[in-house]
């Protein structure tokens, strides 16, 4: 179940059985922040500059749904954001694995902007990319002294992002493609976080890459 701090909107947190998932969405200049150790892996805006503030969080069952309205924080964009655990193979829920899906949908009212943003990973250890039977899907792994992370990207999305080069992080960009006034454009990517010593397998990876790729969008 979710779990929020009394009155700081934004801050929540993922707890079942004796795990727990920390979680910082308040946007702005931190933009959102997903905890691993002493380390975080984080949706930002390309630019670097700050994000829209959060201004409305409320719970679905399992899903916790963001608001960040493109007025809030001066940004060109808005954009809503939903998370929620998913169990997929061979990757439990627990104090050092766990498996998020993060649904980010993106909009602006001004004619001739093209807003991105990145997901950002701490890879002071390296990143690779891992292949997968369709050509046009993405696995792409981090590693630093925290744990690891895995970035998985249906084919509706790997086309239509990037790598940005950055020592010691794993920067991808999404939404690649010119957004119109008025448009809602939405990527899906699902992250692995595993604060343990020993690896996932990469069998397992890739066996979640296809869950991934074989499940519908869900409504948000």
């Amino acid at each position: 179940m979710w779990l929020t701090a009394p009155n700081r909107i934004g801050v929540a947190a993922w707890q079942t059985r004796d795990s727990i998932w920390m979680i910082d969405a308040r946007g702005g200049k931190d933009g959102i922040r997903f905890r691993l150790g002493d380390e975080s892996v984080a949706l930002i805006a390309s630019g670097d500059e700050p994000l829209p503030v959060l201004d409305e969080q409320f719970f679905r069952g399992d899903e916790l749904h963001l608001s960040f309205p493109q007025d809030g924080g001066g940004a060109d964009f808005g954009f809503r954001l939903m998370i929620r655990p998913i169990l997929g193979p061979d990757i439990p829920i627990d104090s050092q694995r766990a498996l998020f899906e993060w649904v980010v949908s993106i909009e602006t009212s001004l004619l001739d902007t093209h807003p991105t943003m990145d997901l950002v990973a701490p890879a002071s250890r390296g990143c690779r990319r891992l292949k997968v039977d369709d050509p046009q899907g993405g696995v792409h792994l981090a590693e630093s002294p925290a744990g690891e992370t895995t970035v998985l990207l249906g084919p509706a999305d790997a086309p239509f992002t990037s790598v940005i080069d950055q020592p010691d992080t794993l920067r991808l960009r999404l939404f690649g493609e010119f957004l119109e006034k008025g448009v809602i454009r939405r990527a899906r990517p699902w992250v692995i976080f595993n604060r343990m010593q020993q690896p996932i397998s990469e069998a397992a990876r890739k066996a979640t890459w296809q869950a991934l790729a074989d499940s519908p969008v869900p409504l948000t």
